[in-house]
């Protein structure tokens, strides 16, 4: 119960989305003087990786927040339950990957092992 319950605090988003910036930086440019253009990142500072789980994150919580309403004049699309393989699974199936790796690092005890690993085990999978 203790996952759903941290789910749902505002905060249990953003500080996942800060956590990822902090660690996900551009290993093209981000140790280097900035330069006029960055082809991997395209002068966000970051990898493609984070940028697409920040991405998922924020539209994985309006798809949850929105899953009632269809929007019959714009899509026939299903929000509350997408078929398997369309956009909109891939972003709610990412979205609840990323929380559940972050729930796992929130549960690591401080200042462990385990606690690193589940750090490295987040980027990992956010960096691909």
């Amino acid at each position: 119960m203790a996952h759903v319950e941290q789910n749902q605090h505002p905060d249990f988003s953003l500080k996942l989305k800060l956590l990822l910036i902090k660690h996900g930086r551009c290993s093209a440019c981000a140790e280097k003087p900035p330069a006029k253009h960055c082809g991997r990142c395209f002068n966000t500072r970051l990898e493609p990786g984070v940028l697409e789980a920040i991405t998922a994150l924020d539209l994985g919580a309006k798809f949850m927040e929105n899953q009632n309403v269809r929007f019959e004049t714009v899509s026939e699309d299903d929000y509350s339950n997408p078929p398997q393989g369309s956009y909109f699974f891939h972003v709610i199936e990412r979205k609840k990957q990323l929380e559940s790796l972050y729930d796992e690092l929130l549960q690591a005890p401080a200042g462990t092992v385990q606690e690193t690993e589940a750090i490295h085990k987040l980027i990992q999978q956010v960096l691909g």
